[in-house]
């Protein structure tokens, strides 16, 4: 029974995090765009055939960076739980592959990536531990994770998570560095870098080892 209620909570992040993000499907969104400059700074030295971006959304990083990335021959795909986002990614037309899915159970091979970038999306996964596992699986050994989060000091951030489950957007949890850093640790993925974006911002940069 309690298995079943857990599971049910989970679900209900996930199913509002949908209903929100496919409301909000052709609007922009400024926060995420405070990390790019980041992901294309970390991606400049790196030669890479498949990139993946988890939450994707409407395609935006993948938008910047085909214009951006002078890899030739480098595939680029995404995968959103909003269906209304991904019909918007596919609309650009970009050389790109996109999927309406759940990071907790992720379409692809193992091994199938040599970058992964999630940005300002893991804090709405009700099974952070379960997405690690899964980024861990189909990430190349030595490839890249590129994660960019909020961040909030702690008085703030304690604050914030009590009043999470009461919104509709689904949020679940935001993390101090500390956390995000073990989570990624019990499957091999090791953090290397980390950049101080603004106030409420931070991206990091892992490797899978």
């Amino acid at each position: 029974m309690i298995k079943n209620s857990k599971i049910n909570k989970f679900n209900n992040y996930k199913n509002n995090s949908k209903e929100f993000f496919d409301k909000m499907a052709h609007k922009k969104h400024g926060d995420s765009f405070r990390h790019y400059e980041n992901v294309l700074k970390y991606l400049n030295d790196i030669r890479f055939e498949k990139l993946l971006d988890l939450g994707t959304g409407t395609g935006s990083l993948l938008e910047k960076l085909e214009h951006r990335i002078e890899n030739k021959g480098t595939k680029f795909y995404g995968i959103d739980i909003s269906s209304k986002m991904i019909e918007v990614a596919r609309g650009k037309k970009l050389n790109a592959e996109f999927l309406n899915g759940d990071s907790e159970n992720l379409p692809y091979e193992n091994e199938m990536f040599d970058i992964i970038t999630c940005i300002n999306s893991f804090h709405h996964y009700p099974n952070p531990q379960l997405v690690a596992k899964e980024i861990a699986r189909v990430l190349k050994l030595n490839g890249k994770l590129i994660l960019g989060e909020i961040w909030l000091p702690p008085f703030f951030k304690s604050i914030v998570n009590k009043l999470l489950p009461y919104g509709k957007s689904g949020d679940f949890k935001i993390y101090s560095n500390s956390e995000i850093e073990d989570i990624f640790m019990k499957e091999n993925i090791i953090l290397e870098e980390k950049k101080y974006v603004c106030f409420t911002n931070y991206t990091y940069l892992f490797k899978k080892i």
